[in-house]
């Protein structure tokens, strides 16, 4: 089977993580890297840094697959923007899951997100657009996930949640069941989610309290 051709956005550590999730998921052929003014031509993972942010317009003329590689530590805005840049320019960014992850035939994945070895997607997910499940994270039957959202290492989401856009959920943290997190939101690692949670605001602790706003 001939493979599609794959550009990433992003030659920082989360990078090398997505470079392992895609040859896993053997869908795609990434054909270069575009990175910042001091990358390039540096290679990641033996892949070269081929271009710049502003070489985008000339790149979508040759290829069509385009997938968000940089990373998210507590604030989605730079992935949200590339995001959508690349949605101006007509790309497609495609759903990259790696083999090692259990996603059910019953869920449904927005376009950009990425689920990492290990996770686990359960039956009824929805999970929106340009989202990182991260390694060994488990979302379980019915929940539903907005966009721009990322789930840290071993971060557990039970049934019935609902979690908004722009958030980040820190390694280990857990929600209960039927829990409702709004928009913007940091989630400190470890931390225990008992009660819904507003907009705009920092938790951490078990049970999870908020300890300041999100100022994204």
């Amino acid at each position: 089977m001939t493979k599609e051709k794959l550009v990433l956005i992003g030659a920082g550590g989360h990078c090398k993580s997505v470079i392992e999730a895609v040859e896993d998921s053997g869908l795609f052929s990434i054909v270069g890297i575009v990175g910042e003014p001091g990358q390039l031509n540096e290679s990641v993972l033996g892949y070269k840094v081929i271009a710049l942010d502003e070489d985008l317009p000339r790149l979508v003329k040759e290829y069509r697959h385009f997938f968000v590689t940089i990373g998210q530590i507590r604030y989605s805005t730079p992935r949200v923007k590339i995001f959508n840049i690349l949605l101006e320019l007509g790309c497609h960014l495609p759903v990259i899951i790696s083999s090692k992850a259990q996603v059910s035939k019953y869920s449904k994945l927005g376009q950009g997100t990425l689920v990492m070895p290990f996770a686990f997607v359960n039956a009824g997910v929805t999970i929106g657009d340009n989202c990182i499940i991260n390694t060994a994270a488990i979302i379980e039957h019915e929940t539903c996930i907005g966009s721009h959202n990322h789930l840290s290492t071993g971060c557990v989401v039970n049934g019935n949640c609902i979690i908004g856009n722009n958030n980040f959920l820190g390694t280990n943290s857990t929600l209960l069941n039927n829990i409702t997190v709004g928009n913007h939101n940091l989630i400190g690692a470890s931390s225990v989610v008992v009660k819904n949670v507003g907009d705009h605001l920092k938790l951490f602790g078990n049970p999870a309290t908020i300890i300041g706003t999100s100022n994204e």
